[in-house]
């Protein structure tokens, strides 16, 4: 159905905090993702500036698709992030990825899925040593549970992180 062709990932830089603001404020998106935040511009700069200078261990990609943006995608590895990876048992070299569809009107036509597959491939575990690869959609989103299962991603555990509110269903996929 989707074109690999058309897809690509481009880091972002602070000109795409436009769009990543419009995004996650638009109700599709605030639901499932960075819920807990306050998401004012400003501190969309707080968050995502960091990571767009490499002071924060987090690549973060514009999903484009035929040449428009459509969504978000980030990869980090999971000890690099102590408040994440001291409640998961993984070795250095895994992967967790996080990611929205921006564009209301990519959603439920299965791009999720094909999004998430071709990064993975494409991205994740092109990395070396890389051989795991993980992802923790809140326990509520069939929706993302759903595609990320079509991607092969296999629940393991199901837990609470920190102080987080809700729980976090952990998904793997190997290589």
């Amino acid at each position: 159905m989707f074109d690999k062709q058309k897809i690509n990932f481009r880091k972002i830089s602070s000109s795409d905090l436009k769009i990543l603001f419009k995004w996650l404020n638009s109700k599709h998106v605030h639901e499932f993702y960075d819920a807990d935040k306050e998401n004012t511009f400003e501190d969309i700069k707080k968050r995502y500036l960091p990571k767009i200078r490499g002071e924060k261990s987090t690549d973060c990609y514009l999903v484009e698709y035929d040449g428009n943006s459509v969504g978000y995608i980030q990869k980090y590895f999971v000890n690099d992030w102590p408040e994440f990876g001291n409640y998961l048992d993984y070795d250095d070299r895994v992967v967790s990825v996080d990611l929205f569809i921006g564009e209301q009107n990519f959603m439920g036509i299965g791009f999720g899925s094909f999004m998430l597959f071709e990064f993975i491939n494409q991205i994740v575990f092109k990395i070396s040593g890389v051989s795991l690869c993980i992802i923790g959609p809140e326990p509520n989103n069939k929706r993302a549970i759903r595609a990320y299962q079509k991607v092969g991603f296999k629940h393991v555990k199901t837990l609470r992180i920190g102080d987080e509110k809700e729980d976090t269903y952990i998904m793997e996929l190997s290589k």
